[in-house]
Protein backbone atom coordinates (compact mmCIF):
# COMPACT_ATOMS: atom_id res chain seq x y z
CA UNK A 1 0.00 0.00 0.00
CA UNK A 2 1.31 3.45 -0.96
CA UNK A 3 1.81 6.06 1.81
CA UNK A 4 0.04 9.22 1.60
CA UNK A 5 2.00 11.95 0.52
CA UNK A 6 1.46 15.38 -0.54
CA UNK A 7 1.82 16.70 -4.11
CA UNK A 8 3.55 20.10 -4.74
CA UNK A 9 2.00 22.97 -6.95
CA UNK A 10 3.94 25.98 -6.16
CA UNK A 11 4.92 28.32 -3.53
CA UNK A 12 3.36 31.08 -2.23
CA UNK A 13 3.01 33.80 0.41
CA UNK A 14 2.67 32.66 3.57
CA UNK A 15 -1.37 34.33 4.19
CA UNK A 16 -2.45 32.85 1.04
CA UNK A 17 -5.62 30.17 1.80
CA UNK A 18 -7.27 28.71 -1.35
CA UNK A 19 -11.12 28.46 -2.13
CA UNK A 20 -12.18 25.50 0.30
CA UNK A 21 -14.00 23.94 -2.59
CA UNK A 22 -10.37 24.07 -4.48
CA UNK A 23 -9.65 20.38 -5.91
CA UNK A 24 -6.05 19.34 -6.75
CA UNK A 25 -4.86 15.51 -9.09
CA UNK A 26 -7.91 12.94 -7.89
CA UNK A 27 -10.05 15.60 -6.49
CA UNK A 28 -8.17 16.25 -3.33
CA UNK A 29 -8.31 19.33 -1.60
CA UNK A 30 -6.00 21.94 -2.10
CA UNK A 31 -4.53 23.61 1.15
CA UNK A 32 -1.29 24.91 1.89
CA UNK A 33 1.57 24.50 4.72
CA UNK A 34 3.08 27.70 5.64
CA UNK A 35 6.44 28.36 7.53
CA UNK A 36 6.43 31.76 8.00
CA UNK A 37 5.99 34.23 5.28
CA UNK A 38 5.94 31.26 3.25
CA UNK A 39 3.89 28.57 1.97
CA UNK A 40 4.05 25.35 0.06
CA UNK A 41 0.66 24.77 -2.53
CA UNK A 42 0.09 20.99 -1.51
CA UNK A 43 -2.90 18.24 -2.04
CA UNK A 44 -2.71 14.94 -0.57
CA UNK A 45 -1.76 11.93 -2.99
CA UNK A 46 -0.28 8.66 -2.73
CA UNK A 47 3.89 8.49 -2.88
CA UNK A 48 4.09 7.15 -6.39
CA UNK A 49 5.92 8.38 -9.95
CA UNK A 50 2.84 10.24 -11.99
CA UNK A 51 2.71 9.07 -15.25
CA UNK A 52 1.87 12.88 -17.20
CA UNK A 53 -1.67 11.76 -18.32
CA UNK A 54 -4.17 14.53 -18.73
CA UNK A 55 -6.06 13.31 -16.17
CA UNK A 56 -3.41 14.49 -14.12
CA UNK A 57 -1.51 17.26 -16.02
CA UNK A 58 -5.37 18.90 -16.49
CA UNK A 59 -5.47 19.16 -12.44
CA UNK A 60 -2.08 20.31 -12.16
CA UNK A 61 -2.26 23.30 -14.69
CA UNK A 62 -5.45 24.57 -13.56
CA UNK A 63 -5.04 24.71 -9.96
CA UNK A 64 -1.40 26.25 -11.23
CA UNK A 65 -3.50 28.84 -12.97
CA UNK A 66 -6.37 28.97 -10.46
CA UNK A 67 -3.66 30.61 -7.55
CA UNK A 68 -1.85 32.54 -10.04
CA UNK A 69 -4.68 34.34 -10.85
CA UNK A 70 -5.02 35.34 -6.90
CA UNK A 71 -2.01 35.51 -5.71
CA UNK A 72 2.03 35.57 -6.51
CA UNK A 73 2.93 31.71 -7.47
CA UNK A 74 6.34 29.84 -7.90
CA UNK A 75 4.78 27.10 -10.04
CA UNK A 76 6.53 23.74 -9.77
CA UNK A 77 6.93 21.25 -12.43
CA UNK A 78 5.14 18.54 -12.66
CA UNK A 79 5.03 15.61 -10.84
CA UNK A 80 6.58 16.29 -7.16
CA UNK A 81 5.46 14.55 -4.69
CA UNK A 82 6.61 14.23 -0.41
CA UNK A 83 6.09 11.67 1.58
CA UNK A 84 5.42 13.62 5.08
CA UNK A 85 4.28 17.36 5.71
CA UNK A 86 7.75 17.49 7.47
CA UNK A 87 9.45 17.22 4.59
CA UNK A 88 7.62 19.83 3.15
CA UNK A 89 8.36 21.82 5.90
CA UNK A 90 12.11 21.19 5.78
CA UNK A 91 12.10 22.30 1.86
CA UNK A 92 10.40 25.57 3.53
CA UNK A 93 12.90 26.07 5.79
CA UNK A 94 15.80 25.07 3.96
CA UNK A 95 14.87 27.29 1.27
CA UNK A 96 13.11 30.01 2.66
CA UNK A 97 15.23 32.87 1.52
CA UNK A 98 15.21 32.15 -1.56
CA UNK A 99 11.52 31.25 -1.97
CA UNK A 100 10.90 34.64 -0.49
CA UNK A 101 13.13 36.37 -3.38
CA UNK A 102 11.87 34.14 -5.93
CA UNK A 103 8.32 35.58 -5.04
CA UNK A 104 9.13 39.15 -4.81
CA UNK A 105 10.91 38.73 -8.16
CA UNK A 106 7.51 37.31 -9.43
CA UNK A 107 5.54 39.95 -7.51
CA UNK A 108 2.03 40.45 -9.72
CA UNK A 109 3.98 39.42 -13.48
CA UNK A 110 2.34 36.73 -15.37
CA UNK A 111 4.06 35.33 -18.76
CA UNK A 112 2.50 36.04 -22.38
CA UNK A 113 3.58 33.42 -25.31
CA UNK A 114 4.79 35.29 -28.41
CA UNK A 115 5.23 33.99 -31.56
CA UNK A 116 6.40 34.83 -34.82
CA UNK A 117 5.41 32.58 -38.07
CA UNK A 118 6.68 32.40 -41.80
CA UNK A 119 3.52 32.25 -43.87
CA UNK A 120 4.87 30.65 -47.03
CA UNK A 121 4.53 26.84 -47.95
CA UNK A 122 7.81 26.87 -49.17
CA UNK A 123 9.89 28.81 -46.73
CA UNK A 124 13.52 27.81 -48.95
CA UNK A 125 11.43 29.60 -51.63
CA UNK A 126 10.53 32.89 -49.95
CA UNK A 127 14.11 32.99 -48.77
CA UNK A 128 15.29 32.18 -52.38
CA UNK A 129 12.97 35.07 -53.76
CA UNK A 130 14.09 37.32 -50.71
CA UNK A 131 18.11 36.16 -50.56
CA UNK A 132 20.28 37.50 -53.55
CA UNK A 133 23.22 35.45 -52.67
CA UNK A 134 20.61 32.58 -51.99
CA UNK A 135 19.24 33.04 -55.45
CA UNK A 136 22.49 32.91 -57.55
CA UNK A 137 24.30 30.29 -55.75
CA UNK A 138 20.69 28.33 -56.56
CA UNK A 139 20.69 29.45 -60.48
CA UNK A 140 24.29 29.06 -60.73
CA UNK A 141 23.74 24.85 -59.54
CA UNK A 142 20.85 24.26 -60.94
CA UNK A 143 21.40 25.83 -64.51
CA UNK A 144 23.89 22.83 -65.63
CA UNK A 145 21.32 20.45 -65.04
CA UNK A 146 21.34 17.77 -62.47
CA UNK A 147 23.68 19.07 -59.29
CA UNK A 148 26.56 17.00 -57.95
CA UNK A 149 26.27 16.30 -53.74
CA UNK A 150 28.54 18.77 -53.20
CA UNK A 151 26.05 21.30 -54.77
CA UNK A 152 23.20 20.01 -52.99
CA UNK A 153 25.13 20.61 -49.75
CA UNK A 154 26.55 24.20 -50.70
CA UNK A 155 22.89 25.18 -51.22
CA UNK A 156 21.94 23.41 -48.14
CA UNK A 157 24.16 25.05 -45.70
CA UNK A 158 23.67 28.77 -47.80
CA UNK A 159 19.73 27.93 -46.82
CA UNK A 160 20.50 27.27 -43.28
CA UNK A 161 22.60 30.20 -43.02
CA UNK A 162 20.28 32.40 -44.60
CA UNK A 163 17.53 30.99 -42.30
CA UNK A 164 19.25 31.81 -39.54
CA UNK A 165 20.36 35.24 -40.27
CA UNK A 166 16.46 35.60 -40.97
CA UNK A 167 15.50 34.57 -37.77
CA UNK A 168 18.00 36.63 -35.61
CA UNK A 169 17.34 39.82 -37.83
CA UNK A 170 13.34 39.23 -37.29
CA UNK A 171 13.18 38.30 -33.62
CA UNK A 172 15.93 41.06 -32.74
CA UNK A 173 12.79 43.40 -33.96
CA UNK A 174 10.16 41.69 -32.41
CA UNK A 175 12.07 41.90 -28.86
CA UNK A 176 13.53 45.27 -29.46
CA UNK A 177 9.85 46.50 -29.77
CA UNK A 178 9.01 44.71 -26.11
CA UNK A 179 11.61 45.50 -24.60
CA UNK A 180 10.30 48.70 -22.87
CA UNK A 181 7.66 46.17 -21.00
CA UNK A 182 8.84 43.28 -20.58
CA UNK A 183 11.11 42.30 -17.34
CA UNK A 184 12.48 39.29 -18.80
CA UNK A 185 12.25 37.13 -22.04
CA UNK A 186 12.81 33.33 -22.81
CA UNK A 187 12.97 31.96 -26.04
CA UNK A 188 12.70 28.59 -27.49
CA UNK A 189 14.44 27.15 -30.26
CA UNK A 190 12.27 26.77 -33.34
CA UNK A 191 10.35 23.24 -33.66
CA UNK A 192 10.12 23.74 -37.51
CA UNK A 193 11.25 25.96 -40.70
CA UNK A 194 7.99 28.27 -40.71
CA UNK A 195 8.26 29.33 -37.08
CA UNK A 196 10.68 32.49 -36.71
CA UNK A 197 10.65 32.53 -32.98
CA UNK A 198 8.46 32.12 -29.88
CA UNK A 199 9.31 34.01 -26.44
CA UNK A 200 8.32 34.17 -23.21
CA UNK A 201 7.44 37.59 -22.20
CA UNK A 202 7.15 38.02 -17.88
CA UNK A 203 4.38 41.14 -18.41
CA UNK A 204 2.97 43.53 -15.49
CA UNK A 205 -0.22 41.95 -14.78
CA UNK A 206 -1.60 44.92 -14.53
CA UNK A 207 -0.64 46.04 -18.32
CA UNK A 208 -2.05 43.85 -20.25
CA UNK A 209 -3.40 46.55 -22.29
CA UNK A 210 -0.12 47.69 -22.87
CA UNK A 211 1.25 44.29 -23.99
CA UNK A 212 -1.73 44.76 -26.53
CA UNK A 213 -1.19 48.21 -27.77
CA UNK A 214 2.45 46.89 -27.88
CA UNK A 215 1.99 43.69 -29.83
CA UNK A 216 -0.23 45.11 -32.30
CA UNK A 217 2.56 47.97 -33.21
CA UNK A 218 5.35 44.95 -33.61
CA UNK A 219 2.95 43.17 -35.92
CA UNK A 220 2.83 46.39 -38.07
CA UNK A 221 6.84 45.97 -38.33
CA UNK A 222 6.38 42.86 -40.44
CA UNK A 223 4.88 42.07 -43.95
CA UNK A 224 1.88 39.77 -45.21
CA UNK A 225 4.62 36.99 -45.34
CA UNK A 226 4.49 36.73 -41.44
CA UNK A 227 2.34 35.89 -38.91
CA UNK A 228 2.39 37.22 -35.35
CA UNK A 229 0.29 34.95 -32.95
CA UNK A 230 0.12 35.56 -28.99
CA UNK A 231 -1.15 33.52 -25.84
CA UNK A 232 -1.27 34.00 -22.26
CA UNK A 233 -1.16 35.43 -19.73
CA UNK A 234 -0.15 32.25 -18.13
CA UNK A 235 1.59 31.52 -14.62
CA UNK A 236 5.64 32.48 -14.96
CA UNK A 237 6.34 28.61 -15.64
CA UNK A 238 9.34 30.26 -17.84
CA UNK A 239 10.86 32.44 -15.39
CA UNK A 240 11.47 30.23 -12.60
CA UNK A 241 14.62 30.55 -11.18
CA UNK A 242 14.45 28.95 -7.85
CA UNK A 243 16.49 25.34 -7.78
CA UNK A 244 15.50 24.02 -4.03
CA UNK A 245 18.26 22.60 -1.94
CA UNK A 246 17.09 19.45 0.11
CA UNK A 247 19.34 17.89 3.16
CA UNK A 248 16.99 14.29 2.28
CA UNK A 249 15.14 13.43 -0.82
CA UNK A 250 12.02 15.02 0.70
CA UNK A 251 10.77 15.75 -3.04
CA UNK A 252 10.37 12.91 -5.31
CA UNK A 253 8.68 12.65 -9.15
Amino acid sequence: MSTVGNYLYGFTDGTFRPAPQLRGIAGAPVRVVGFGEVAAVVSQHPVQRLRPLRANLEPHHRIVRQISSEATLVPAAFGHISATEADILEVLRGNYDAIREELARLENKSEMSVKLRWNPPNIFEHLVRTSRELRQARDRVFSGGSPSMADKLEIGALFEATLRRERERLSGLLLAAFRALAHDTSSTPPRDEATVCQVAMLIDRTRDADFLTTLHGAAALFDANLTLEYSGPWPAYSFVRLRLRTSAPALSS
